[in-house]
């Protein structure tokens, strides 16, 4: 009995130890270790015999006659909308095993290769290479996966309030890091202007950080005229904490949107969600306005801790890194540039606050 006992556990270690030697190699193909495309392996249970099954290129279900291009303008749950070349709107799926292979999940703004079956129904075949995109973290479960909010943008248009609900400097410091990172000009709108006499002193020291800044009031229509003019000819994502009045924004630029508004809870100072996903719209003189959902966070997860430190905007006159240490964290070390920068009044204690929690974020 103690012999079969020790030989089922030994086959159950090497199906263990078999397991551990598995690769990805999917992933080894796309960064060209692999030569050829990758095969699937079948094994039998005690990893013997195992059976080749080569893995079919998504392309090669469609012959280029029964393929179309446009442009992605909604996304849902398995399923997607997209212009074609040809004007018409239509509705696309996107199967998981596609996915897979390819990489990625379509995004509002992608440029995408659609397979027509013979019944007239569309399926997502490729994805084009993207010349731009704005990421955010992936769900709860896969925090550390990145999804794309937008892709092949030319800028990020930043809404934010002065009050109802309070400008945040955290969410605008990581939109900020965000453009900087994709290399994408940074416009902030500074909406509700009307309900304040003047502007804090604390949110223009963040103003001078951003390529453009308008100042704005769905109520009176001040920088109306001015964002018209920055958002023609150009693609632009819009995003914003729920309630800053994003939608009622989008809706003076695009009055065919007629996107739903909200209002700020009295209970916490914070916005309902009105926008649930991302959208395309055509600007009437030209040029594409992408809406994403009112999101309370973006990840910024390529910049580990030190490269958060020496890169984060305002920090350093002409970004140069002049703290004593080159490992400085800013937290407690001495010859800190930042830290005397805060205490001389120098650096707002807010924006300081700001860096802080998104340092430990990145735990």
């Amino acid at each position: 009995m103690n012999s079969r006992n020790e030989n089922e556990k030994g086959a159950r270690v090497s199906r263990r130890e078999n397991r551990a030697k598995r690769v990805n190699a999917m992933e080894m193909w796309e960064k060209g270790v692999l030569d050829e495309r990758p095969v699937k392996e079948r094994w039998s249970r005690e990893f013997k015999n195992p059976r080749l099954k080569h893995l079919k290129n998504p392309v090669s279900d469609f012959s280029e006659e029964c393929t179309v291009e446009g442009l992605v303008q909604e996304v849902h749950r398995r399923t997607f909308e997209v212009r074609l070349e040809t004007g018409e709107t239509v509705k696309a799926i996107y199967r998981a095993t596609v996915v897979d292979e390819l990489g990625e999940f379509p995004a509002v703004g992608d440029s995408v290769v659609l397979g027509v079956t013979p019944a007239g129904e569309y399926s997502l075949v490729k994805v084009n290479p993207r010349r731009s995109e704005l990421k955010r973290p992936g769900p709860r479960d896969r925090i550390r996966e990145e999804l794309t909010l937008a892709a092949n943008i030319d800028q990020v248009i930043l809404v934010a309030s002065v009050e109802q609900p309070s400008f945040s400097y955290g969410f605008a410091d990581r939109f900020l890091l965000a453009a900087n990172w994709n290399h994408l000009p940074l416009v902030m709108v500074l909406n509700k202007i009307d309900l304040v006499s003047e502007i804090p002193h604390e949110i223009l020291d963040f103003v001078k950080l951003v390529d453009c800044f308008i100042p704005f009031s769905c109520k009176t229509g001040e920088g109306a005229e001015e964002l018209k003019r920055i958002t023609a000819g150009k693609v632009s994502v819009f995003s914003g904490k729920s309630g800053v009045g994003k939608s009622s924004l989008i809706n003076r630029l695009v009055p065919s949107a007629e996107l739903r508004t909200g209002f700020v809870r009295d209970k916490d100072g914070k916005g309902r969600h009105t926008t649930t996903s991302s959208s395309l719209l055509n600007l009437p003189d030209g040029g594409m306005v992408i809406d994403t959902p009112g999101i309370r966070a973006l990840g910024i997860l390529d910049l580990d801790k030190h490269e958060l430190a020496r890169s984060f905007p305002g920090f350093f006159e002409d970004d140069l890194f002049t703290c004593k240490y080159g490992d400085c964290l800013h937290l407690s070390e001495p010859g800190c540039a930042v830290i005397r920068a805060v205490e001389s009044g120098k650096l707002s204690r807010p924006r300081y606050e700001s860096y802080l929690r998104i340092l430990n974020s990145k735990d």
